[in-house]
């Protein structure tokens, strides 16, 4: 039921912005200091869309390389402790009297 909400309130939103996009089609200017563009307003909205993807795509690799290290670390020390455990065990019990 939750992926149905979702679902239609996405095709929605791109509805939505189909429209504006539509609607909207003068040129705008942007002046970037050095360099002006001129371009309809939708292509400006969408290389601003697909430039934040990226920058959050990028974002969260970095976090899930991080997470994938100490995952990788963290299973190796488990290993080490769980071998460490099944030596203890095997080795035979000292009574020093």
């Amino acid at each position: 039921m939750f992926r149905f909400l979702i679902f239609i309130l996405t095709i929605a939103i791109i509805g939505m912005s189909v429209t504006i996009s539509t609607l909207n089609t003068s040129d705008v200017q942007v002046d970037l200091h050095f360099v002006t563009y001129t371009a309809p307003l939708p292509f400006f909205l969408l290389i601003s869309f697909f430039i934040g993807c990226l920058l959050t795509l990028l974002f969260f690799l970095s976090a899930y390389v991080k997470h994938k290290h100490e995952n990788i670390n963290l299973r190796k020390s488990n290993k080490i402790k769980e071998d460490e455990i099944d030596n203890l065990r095997k080795s035979p019990l000292r009574e020093d009297r």
